[in-house]
């Protein structure tokens, strides 16, 4: 399991969001991917925190819970990413759906 640094591109947690997934540390043979039972935490761009827990993975397809409530996402394509607003070292990008 690992813990990560959620980012999200929009204003509001909601059907087409995009939450990006840091993390700080990665061992060097490692390739950071979010897995089920990981955990999550950030901030809205207004400062409310939330935090949550990856629930299932299944290919380019996840469940996650916040706050008691399940989202489905999916990996974000290049065109949904807007860069990544420059963030730095190993990550992904997620869209609710």
């Amino acid at each position: 399991m690992a813990n990560w640094q959620a980012t999200l591109l929009n204003s509001v947690l909601t059907t087409g969001s995009v939450l990006v997934f840091a993390r700080a540390q990665v061992e060097d043979a490692e390739v950071p991917r979010v897995r089920s039972g990981d955990t999550f935490y950030g901030s809205v761009p207004d400062g409310d925190p939330f935090g949550g827990t990856v629930m299932e993975v299944k290919g380019s397809h996840a469940i996650v819970e916040i706050d008691q409530k399940q989202h489905r996402m999916r990996k974000a394509q290049p065109h949904e990413t807007r860069g990544d607003v420059a963030i730095d070292g190993p990550h992904e990008t997620w869209v609710v759906d």
